[in-house]
């Protein structure tokens, strides 16, 4: 049977010792200042500034490869490591540096225990006093710290899983990135006519909103009334952060009338609008509905734009676009809080092709779109592994000789 290893808990002060070379600042010289995201976000690079702007100010130079961290938001896991990108730059005694005292903590092994719940608790009780400003890590309850240090050997090891892990998620955040990017830039061709597809050449033509879908604006709230009929609820949070409404949705419970029922159940084309929001950006975020749903309805402050001579994806991906976006932008009305009306919906004017071309363009750019989808569900997954790799590798009770042996 392997054996369970419980890893001691030594102080940081006995690990780590602070590394300080202090700058002797030219008036007349160029620094750069780094900064540290809070969650653990990482280093950022601040503008370059002159010696005589930085004045009577406390600074050091950046020593690669050492756990720093920012005390003012330590509490806030403002905590990074540095590397050789920040060679030559600065930061001011607000941002203490660490290296190993004795061989026997690596500091990036130190810096992956702060990134957990665990890590943000202790940095919590060495940063006494309020929220904000007020909650500064002290450098002695610091070094204070306890926390499980495991054998060099152990750390190594779950130190470079981790960082395959991040290299994978890096990776996949890139091509997601520029993925996106051909997407939004194949959209603009494709929604405007700049770019036909093989087959196609009649002229587009300009149509009104009111001649291609009926409009229905809901007024179902989320309350549950004894006499009306148990319905699952669409609502705004459901459109506004997803493309497409999909059966297997986790959606609320809630009661509408039969007449509700009837006016606003979803079918399958179906695009529902964000009609009201606080800020005039977040009016007409569009979903397309993939299937009849029957018992789940469209709920309050939404529309829907149910096609009667237009492809419903097409329709969607037009309202994604960035010049229809405006013109949504511009016909919101209110102050404080914006909204569209029915007459105004009605009246706005889209470039559009005949129906068949439609449905090919929005088949291409739903291509698009599931491409997309998957990557980012295969980058969800990657960041639940190493949530769970964390867990398993810097919590200081673990099958030790079972998962050096493993190569973790």
């Amino acid at each position: 049977m392997s054996e369970k290893t419980v890893w001691p808990m030594i102080p940081l002060g006995n690990l780590l010792k602070q590394v300080r070379r202090p700058v002797s600042v030219k008036k007349d010289a160029i620094y750069r200042e780094i900064g540290i995201r809070s969650h653990c976000k990482g280093i950022f690079h601040k503008p370059e500034t002159t010696g005589e702007k930085i004045g009577e100010k406390r600074v050091f130079w950046i020593e690669p490869d050492c756990l720093v961290l920012n005390i003012v938001f330590a509490w806030e896991q403002a905590v990074a490591m540095t590397s050789n990108t920040e060679a030559g730059m600065i930061a001011s005694h607000r941002f203490p540096m660490y290296c190993s005292r004795n061989g026997k903590l690596l500091p990036e092994y130190a810096w992956r225990y702060f990134t957990t719940p665990r890590g943000k608790y202790d940095l919590n009780v060495a940063s006494p006093g309020g929220a904000g400003r007020n909650k500064t890590l002290g450098q002695e309850e610091f070094k204070q710290l306890k926390i499980p240090v495991p054998p060099l050997e152990y750390q190594r090891k779950a130190v470079s899983v981790l960082s395959t892990a991040d290299q994978a998620i890096a990776s996949l955040e890139k091509l997601i990135s520029a993925k996106r990017t051909l997407k939004k830039g194949l959209a603009q061709q494709l929604l405007t006519g700049l770019r036909r597809l093989p087959g196609f050449s009649k002229p587009w033509g300009m149509q009104r909103l009111g001649n291609l879908v009926t409009l229905h604006f809901s007024g179902i709230d989320k309350k549950t009334h004894a006499d009306e009929v148990p319905v699952r609820l669409c609502n705004y949070t459901d459109v506004f952060y997803n493309d497409r409404i999909t059966s297997d949705m986790s959606f609320m419970q809630a009661t509408a009338s039969k007449s509700e029922i009837e006016n606003f159940s979803l079918k399958q084309w179906d695009v529902i609008i964000t009609k009201d929001s606080e800020t005039p950006d977040d009016i007409g975020k569009p979903a397309v509905v993939m299937q009849d749903m029957s018992g789940v309805v469209c709920g309050y402050h939404l529309a829907i734009l149910r096609p009667m001579a237009v492809d419903g994806s097409f329709l969607a991906q037009l309202l994604r676009l960035t010049r229809t976006r405006y013109e949504l932008y511009r016909i919101a009305n209110g102050v404080t809080r914006f909204g569209l009306g029915q007459s105004s919906l009605r009246h706005l004017d889209l470039s559009v092709p005949d129906q068949s071309e439609q449905t090919c363009i929005a088949a291409v750019l739903g291509t698009a779109d599931r491409e997309i989808a998957l990557l980012e569900k295969k980058h969800a997954a990657l960041r639940e592994l190493k949530k769970g790799l964390m867990q398993k590798l810097l919590t200081g009770s673990v099958n030790q000789k079972a998962e050096v042996d493993s190569g973790l």
